[in-house]
């Protein structure tokens, strides 16, 4: 029954939303089973389909549309998780010029937005913001910049590195100087540096 049932239900996500039809627990189990495979918030997608940066920005569009009334893009950890794939943050961030009331408060998943239209800010080009799976979402270099510019945590540094392994470092720091006078952006070059300096050390280390 359970086969049969994965395989009728499908959206245009290709998510299992709990409830629909099945519970929460149904899902986990499921999952531990082997059938599904989590993706943002509580949403799972079948084991079978692929897991590309198009599908994970799928379960973040469908997060999105269900806490955020008005226009959106994906920043932060949000962002490199559907660059970089792996476990699902867990809180969502994004940044939208409207103010979001009482529906940000949902229980679908925690919730960061800036109140930033992207795509009026006068430091970004068109080249930083793609659309991945019908989603907006910071580019690789500027999702890295925004990491390093306001993450406080030791995840937010750790993705900055990750994908800063993806990019020409070099391209990085060009970038960064040439922003230098904006604000967070003295923070985001130190950062950098010592991320560089990290990388360095390591490949330099000897291999047992």
């Amino acid at each position: 029954m359970v086969f049969l049932a994965l395989d009728s239900i499908t959206n245009h996500y290709d998510l299992y939303v709990p409830y629909d039809p099945f519970s929460p627990s149904e899902l986990s189990a499921m999952t531990y089973h082997g059938l599904l495979r989590p993706q943002f918030g509580p949403y799972y997608v079948d084991v079978t389909t692929p897991d590309t940066p198009a599908q994970r920005a799928k379960a973040v569009r469908l997060a999105g549309e269900r806490l955020v009334d008005g226009d959106w893009t994906a920043t932060m950890l949000t962002a490199a998780w559907i660059h970089l794939g792996g476990q699902a943050p867990e809180m969502f961030e994004a940044s939208t010029a409207n103010y979001q009331g009482t529906r940000s408060r949902s229980t679908i998943i925690p919730t960061a937005f800036r109140n930033i239209d992207y795509l009026q800010r006068s430091d970004i080009v068109d080249k930083d913001l793609l659309v991945i799976g019908g989603t907006v979402v910071t580019s690789p270099e500027l999702t890295v910049e925004d990491l390093l510019r306001g993450g406080r945590t030791a995840r937010h540094y750790d993705c900055a590195k990750e994908l800063a392994c993806l990019l020409d470092v070099s391209d990085l720091q060009q970038r960064f100087h040439h922003k230098r006078h904006f604000p967070g952006m003295d923070q985001a070059i130190q950062r950098l540096d010592q991320l560089v300096s990290e990388s360095n050390a390591l490949v330099a280390s000897p291999q047992d």
